[in-house]
């Protein structure tokens, strides 16, 4: 009998979370083929390295590129003085 993965155990395996590893399967998955409402996705074991090369593709189309904006503004710094003010 094959082995049985879950979501988070695949997504532990992919390095990245439980809610993209579903995003990722509903991506690559015919809908008829989708577990319904409430289902669990059942991955077999073998099929991880496959997974993973796709996986590998998928999130480099999904992954937004940096901006200048990501980076944290210094001129931002919300600390208090002792008085309460900025």
């Amino acid at each position: 009998m094959a082995t049985i993965l879950t979501v988070n155990e695949l997504a532990e395996t992919l390095d990245t979370t439980p809610r993209t590893a579903r995003k990722f399967l509903r991506s690559i998955t015919p809908v008829e083929e989708q577990p319904g409402k409430g289902g669990r996705w059942q991955i077999k074991k073998a099929d991880v390295r496959s997974l993973t090369k796709k996986f590998a593709t998928y999130a480099e189309e999904h992954t937004r590129p940096a901006t200048e904006d990501d980076e944290p503004d210094e001129a931002l710094d919300t600390e208090q003085n002792g008085d309460g003010t900025l």
